[in-house]
């Protein structure tokens, strides 16, 4: 009976460490299929992480090269430089080339550019900073680039890092040129039209529309300031005879004649004009009635003496002038004026009246 019970105690030992040793073997089978299923899942992460940071350098590439920018970084505590492939396509390496940071320093250097001395100046700016520079790219044509820069700061407020966005800006600056040249033409063309529109053809002089609306401007001028307006009217005397004898060139040449004369004879800020066939405006703003007699005179007697072109002899001209009333408008004191002229012809021409 004591082997018996001895032999079932045994028996009982055994199986309970058979079942021990089996229930470890689970666990140790079950925490290595575990780590192999974990170890498998860090590793599809790693590959998956892998491909989408792949896919993002890629798509940051393609970002770069389709704007024309490049991303470069600067840490100041090493010295040491990251280039962007879209930097290294800016200065002319090819995407295949081998790149080092040596390369940097000498890509810099060969054109002229002291990117590292230009931040390092602006280490106290807070906030983005821009500068640019000239390079010679690719091609070895010149290129403009553009940088908007940062200082990325550490906790104790030291420049940990740079960084900058390069762009290539040539051929936007190209087309600010082209714009800008073609506002230029497009003004210079505005103002040609302007000066048409506004002056005689023959003789360079104002023409009626810029006569009348700069006496308008005037009397408006002189309501305000209680200023002093003389509007003088001229024309040549016995034009026709001129032209029938000695023909419409010649006659055109002592038209100019007389208008260059005139122009001799005005002030600075007094306007000159020719508003018919051989019928001129002199404009005097500030000038009394004395001082219109003075000068209208002196212009009759300098076209009777200088006016002769070629076999042409020199010409004489009628003068009326009125100076401006309160209560006239352009169009009374012109009527005025040409009232005073048609007197001085019908008195014997060669000569100056006053208007009433």
């Amino acid at each position: 009976m004591e082997y018996l019970a001895a032999s079932n105690s045994g028996s009982a030992a055994l199986f309970a460490a058979a079942i021990a040793l089996g229930l470890i073997a689970t666990v140790a089978c079950v925490s290595v299929l575990r780590a192999r299923r974990e170890t498998q899942i860090i590793a599809r992460i790693a590959r998956e992480r892998a491909r989408r940071m792949s896919d993002l350098l890629r798509t940051i590439g393609m970002a770069e090269k389709m704007a024309g920018l490049g991303i470069w970084q600067y840490d100041p505590s090493t010295g040491a430089q990251q280039w962007s492939l879209g930097m290294r396509r800016m200065f002319g390496v090819q995407h295949d080339e081998p790149f080092v940071e040596g390369d940097a320093e000498t890509l810099l250097y060969a054109n002229d550019v002291d990117l590292i001395g230009n931040v390092t100046k602006r280490a106290s700016v807070q906030g983005p900073f821009a500068m640019s520079f000239e390079i010679n790219g690719a091609s070895s044509d010149p290129r403009t680039v553009s940088v908007e820069a940062c200082n990325l700061r550490g906790d104790s407020g030291e420049v940990s890092r740079v960084v900058a966005v390069l762009r290539d800006v040539t051929d936007e600056k190209e087309r600010e040129r082209e714009l800008e040249f073609s506002r230029q033409i497009a003004v210079q063309e505005a103002r040609r039209a302007r000066d048409l529109a506004d002056t005689d053809p023959l003789t360079g002089l104002a023409n009626r529309r810029r006569v009348m609306a700069e006496l308008d401007r005037l009397i408006m001028n002189a309501r305000h300031s209680e200023g002093s307006l003389v509007l003088v009217l001229f024309d040549i005397d016995h034009f026709k005879l001129v032209n029938d004898t000695h023909g419409h060139p010649q006659g055109d040449k002592v038209i100019k004649n007389v208008a260059r004369i005139a122009l001799q004879q005005a002030r600075e800020g007094d306007l000159v004009g020719r508003v018919g066939g051989e019928e001129f405006v002199w404009i005097v703003p500030g000038a009394n009635q004395e001082f219109a007699r003075k000068m209208t005179e002196r212009l009759r007697d300098a076209i009777a003496r200088g006016s002769s072109v070629g076999e042409v002899p020199s010409v004489t001209i009628s003068i009326g002038y009125a100076d401006w009333q309160a209560g006239d408008t352009s169009l009374t004191l012109f009527a005025r004026a040409d009232t005073a002229l048609y007197d001085a012809k019908k008195t014997g021409r060669n000569k100056v009246c006053m208007a009433a």
